[in-house]
């Protein structure tokens, strides 16, 4: 009779035991731990793909900038003013270029430089116009625009064919000529990304005409 009694109380043997608990416990853990890991990749692959995204976006852009103008520079041997150089260090380059945009001459002065402090490239361009009539270069790169921001390394080389050099300066030149080609090494980064920076460096080649 008393065992008929605590039978019925407990369910008839068919109640949840401790050990079954337990494995539902360590199952639902094991669950949500693995959601969470998904969870955590996903974000990472997104915030990655996007970081690279970036990294060569603002590298084109700077790439793009520069090769559409630094194709076409110029230079001569004339006197004074009317005298066009080409003026070419580390991490700045001066050229004179054609620049269609707007009424006027047809020509610009362009500056390309490195801002370390602000992680950037920049250019200045100044219009070859009747309130500007010459080509000397000015001082510093007035009205500088960012080209390509999130850059921790910029540098430029030239060369006239056989060897690479860090300067190039035709204002010097008795026979001025242009490199034929002037190497660009930036290098891009973006956002952390879990404490990691991502970040690559990328060189181009680009041939005066």
């Amino acid at each position: 009779m008393r065992k008929n009694i605590f039978r019925r109380l407990s369910g008839g043997g068919k109640g949840v035991t401790l050990l079954e608990m337990v494995i539902s416990l360590i199952i639902f853990c094991i669950a949500v731990l693995s959601a969470v890991t998904i969870f955590r990749n996903s974000l990472y692959r997104f915030g990655s793909q996007s970081a690279e995204k970036k990294i060569y976006s603002e590298a084109s852009r700077t790439f793009g900038y520069i090769e559409k103008y630094l194709t076409s520079a110029m230079c001569n041997d004339m006197k004074g003013g009317m005298r066009i150089n080409f003026k070419g260090e580390k991490e700045r380059m001066r050229f004179v270029s054609p620049f269609s945009e707007g009424p006027e001459s047809d020509l610009a002065k362009f500056g390309v430089y490195f801002d370390s402090g602000a992680r950037a490239v920049k250019v200045a361009v100044e219009r070859v116009d009747r309130a500007n009539p010459d080509f000397r270069f000015s001082h510093g790169f007035p009205g500088a625009q960012v080209a390509g921001e999130g850059i921790s390394a910029f540098a430029l080389s030239f060369s006239g064919g056989s060897s690479w050099k860090d300067e190039w300066n035709t204002e010097n030149m008795e026979n001025p000529v242009l490199p034929r080609l002037v190497k660009i090494e930036l290098t891009c980064f973006s956002g952390k990304i879990e404490g990691v920076r991502s970040e690559k460096t990328f060189t181009k080649l680009i041939r005066i005409d």
